[in-house]
């Protein structure tokens, strides 16, 4: 068994899947090298063993795993990925993130493979479970630790998707239409992208003052599903760059900018921040950062954000985000660019500005 486990989940996955050689296996939404080496060496050397995750970074992560191989596609693939023999399931949040998970894999296991799936009683493991129970008949709890549960749920002959599922197909992109002053934009969604079901708040106050000058070379750093970075090319922006961790949103921010015909001029690439471009310089950078991670508030990515886009900014070039007004970011943002602004606020956001100088 693995010794350094990176956490609760990881540790019930190791401690309680069985895994016999030769056998076909996902890794499905885990970013502990430790439980993917583990799993390879179970697998052995006839075996085949796939990662999947939601997160870029996550995958640059897990490929220093050897004979460990990673897919792209983030749920499995029936054509691509199957027949399995098992997989192991880290869940989400989100109950139809974890339903998305539960079909695509439950397609993708043979006839009597085996889905562990594994989580935090406080992320929804219980009502996760409730819905392997309703796909594959039965989801028995094997263990407990640290907050956290382990059931196992068997792929029978023949897998009917539930009944409260049917409408919804959380597996697949969603159309939403949303209407701005500048026009109307078609928004390609799924369960699992930030804001999936409407346009949050924080994201609405920013969309009312990007500040882009026309002609200007943006980058919209963790774009979701492409929103800003589109209204930003709508109001006059010669190039827009995209990018986003999440490999979901970077497929609906494709396909939105698509049915917008913005293709020409906005280009969605994965990866971690301005991973993507460091070797380019904008006039404008715009974001709206998460603050949450592992369920817990943070400043960290927004600080990231923000050290990051001063190095990629062209000299006068403006770093313009949102941010509940509880968080921090304008005292990084003055430490980083020397100076911030206040651009707008409401009782909840604020827009702030900094200049490179």
């Amino acid at each position: 068994m693995p010794e350094r486990l990176a956490n609760p989940t990881s540790f019930l996955l190791a401690h309680t899947a069985t895994i016999e050689p030769g056998v076909r296996a996902l890794l499905l939404n885990s970013a502990d090298p430790a439980l993917a080496g583990w799993l390879v060496d179970a697998a052995g050397p006839d075996g085949r063993v796939i990662a999947l995750h939601t997160s870029y970074r996550a995958l640059r992560l897990l490929a220093g795993v050897s004979r460990l191989e990673l897919g792209e596609t983030v749920y499995p693939d029936p054509q691509a990925h199957g027949p399995a023999d098992a997989a192991l399931l880290d869940l989400p949040r989100g109950r139809d993130h974890v339903r998305a998970y539960l079909w695509t894999v439950g397609m993708t296991l043979r006839p009597g493979g085996r889905l562990y799936l594994a989580g935090s009683n406080h992320f929804g493991a219980k009502s996760a479970i409730r819905d392997a129970e309703a796909l594959f008949g039965s989801a028995p709890v094997l263990g407990f630790k640290g907050g956290c549960r382990i059931a196992l749920a068997t792929r029978p002959e023949a897998l009917t998707l539930p009944s409260e599922w049917a409408n919804t197909f959380p597996w697949q992109p969603q159309m939403r239409l949303l209407a701005r002053p500048e026009g109307q934009y078609t928004i390609v969604t799924m369960p699992g992208v930030f804001s999936w079901e409407h346009l949050d708040d924080g994201s609405a106050l920013l969309l009312d003052h990007l500040g882009v000058e026309p002609g200007s070379d943006v980058l919209d750093i963790g774009c979701g599903t492409g929103i800003i970075g589109m209204v930003a090319a709508r109001m006059g922006a010669a190039q827009v760059t995209l990018t986003d961790d999440d490999l979901l949103a970077v497929r609906c921010a494709r396909a939105s900018m698509f049915a917008n015909d913005l293709a020409d001029r906005c280009t969605v690439l994965p990866g971690d921040v301005t991973e993507p471009v460091r070797d380019r310089q904008f006039d404008l950078v715009l974001s709206n950062p998460p603050f949450h991670e592992g369920g817990e508030v943070t400043a960290g990515i927004a600080g990231r954000i923000i050290r990051e886009a001063y190095t990629v900014l062209r000299p006068g070039g403006r770093l313009r985000l949102v941010a509940n007004r509880f968080l921090p970011y304008d005292r990084v943002m003055a430490e980083v660019f020397g100076t911030v602004t206040v651009v707008a606020a409401t009782g909840r956001y604020v827009v702030l500005e900094s200049m490179r100088r």
